[in-house]
């Protein structure tokens, strides 16, 4: 334990929050009653920005820190076993200071995300009573975690402006890094954009002039674009990545080798993904180091939750196991793979059903008799299970993964080769398998999108 839980039960105590709870601070501001009532913990973090000999770098307590993250939907400290240095949430929760604990006992610190509400999603920038309201639950949020060692920095919204118009919403950013800035002198802000533009960039340099560092989300294959984009805009601070990963459900181009006649998209194997973040992380992120670029996070450390196609994204299967890019992501942040590597399915050569490949827009009747193939390996010859399922398309769980297979089609889920019969309803389908090595809790993935007449 780095830090001793002391029950702080004294009269002295008592009296003491007291007056902390009668008080405002210097920005009339009032002081919440005992933030974190039964633990005494270090002080926070000093976290600075600084140019040196031309290169932005980020300091945690006089130590150079470059962040090596993950954003995280559960399994919050384990991205420290992988040599990550830091993970990234997104909004305030019931659960925020147990990830903030978590993560300090793993060694990891946190960009902590204040969700800002989106015009998209029906928030309205120009109702002064709700942008006072948004302000005031933020300022809560700051006053009541700021101290916490594990924090790095405050991500004011993410993705807000993705489909907006009123530019108020920099306005309102602006003020709720202004209050960071005069009630936290340890943790810089940042905000995350959904994309590179560089004329949002340029309303952040002119209406959010309190933000410290940028923050784009960015996938391949419009990673590469980020640098110029940014340069171009003229921004002269400190910027991250914070989302990236293979190329977004959105971003398929309706070529037949993505997007198929009935409209599935054609998911790439867990290796193949793995390769595309490796190179993500090497050639745009770490290699923009000298450029501006002070770290970012990986998308996504857990399952996916929604999307348009879940496990799309997502380093880890809800048991826990880890895919490829896991492996790949220690490699981009440590120099190293891990002792034992996840199996691997090559590419989409590699599983099959009636003998087609996932891009051949497999169609076939209600009912009827199929198969389907994958060849799997494992880098260190430990024995593979195989885990295989149909879901039809859309479908998920009531906590948005992936939903329990459709029962009664598959013969035996558990061979590497599978005969089962196609669904009694018309539509779309995908048919996943998954290689486990039980041994290591390693996994690998592959996807057929296939079509019932």
């Amino acid at each position: 334990m780095k830090y001793l839980a002391i029950h702080l039960r004294t009269t002295a105590f008592s009296v003491l929050i007291m007056l902390l709870c009668s008080c405002t601070d210097r920005y009339d501001y009032p002081i919440p009653p005992a933030s974190f009532e039964e633990t005494v913990l270090p002080p926070p973090a000093k976290v600075t920005l600084s140019k040196e000999s031309g290169e932005w770098k980020m300091f945690v307590d006089g130590e150079e820190f470059y962040v090596k993250g993950a954003c995280t939907n559960g399994f919050y400290g384990m991205p420290a076993e992988f040599g990550a240095t830091a993970i990234r949430t997104y909004g305030v929760s019931d659960d925020s200071r147990r990830i903030l604990d978590e993560a300090y006992e793993a060694g990891l610190y946190v960009n902590f995300g204040l969700y800002m509400k989106r015009e998209a999603d029906g928030f309205d920038y120009d109702n002064e009573e709700a942008v006072a309201q948004q302000l005031e639950d933020m300022k809560n949020a700051v006053v009541r975690f700021k101290d916490h060692p594990a924090l790095l920095c405050w991500s004011i919204g993410n993705e807000a402006e993705a489909s907006y118009t009123n530019t108020k919403l920099w306005t309102a950013i602006n003020e709720v890094a202004k209050f960071i800035h005069e009630v936290d002198p340890n943790h810089p802000t940042t905000v995350a954009l959904s994309n590179s533009d560089p004329v949002k960039i340029q309303h952040i340099m002119n209406l959010a002039p309190e933000i410290d560092i940028l923050s784009i989300n960015m996938y391949a294959p419009a990673l590469p674009n980020v640098l110029s984009n940014v340069q171009s805009a003229g921004w002269e601070k400190p910027y991250m990545i914070t989302e990236f990963g293979p190329r977004g459900t959105w971003q398929m181009a309706p070529e037949p080798d993505r997007v198929l006649d009935w409209g599935g998209l054609v998911e790439q194997t867990s290796t193949e993904k793995a390769a595309i973040y490796l190179q993500s992380y090497q050639d745009h992120i770490l290699g923009n180091k000298p450029n501006g670029c002070i770290g970012s996070f990986v998308f996504i450390w857990g399952y996916q939750t929604h999307g348009e196609v879940l496990m799309w994204y997502g380093l880890l299967d809800k048991k826990g196991y880890t895919f490829p890019a896991v492996d790949a992501m220690q490699y981009g942040w440590t120099g190293a793979y891990p002792a034992n590597r996840a199996p691997v399915v090559e590419d989409r050569d590699d599983i099959l059903m009636n003998g087609k490949r996932a891009e051949e827009n497999i169609k076939v009747e209600k009912n009827s008799d199929n198969t389907a193939s994958v060849v799997a390996t494992d880098p260190d010859g430990d024995p593979l299970t195989y885990d295989w399922m149909i879901m039809k398309e859309g479908t998920s769980s009531p906590d948005g993964s992936l939903p329990p297979p459709m029962e009664g089609l598959i013969t035996d889920n558990t061979s590497a080769t599978i005969s089962f019969k196609a669904p009694s309803a018309t539509g779309g389908y995908r048919l996943i398998v998954f290689v486990r090595d039980d041994a290591n809790k390693k996994v690998a993935s592959g996807v057929i999108p296939f079509y019932v007449n």
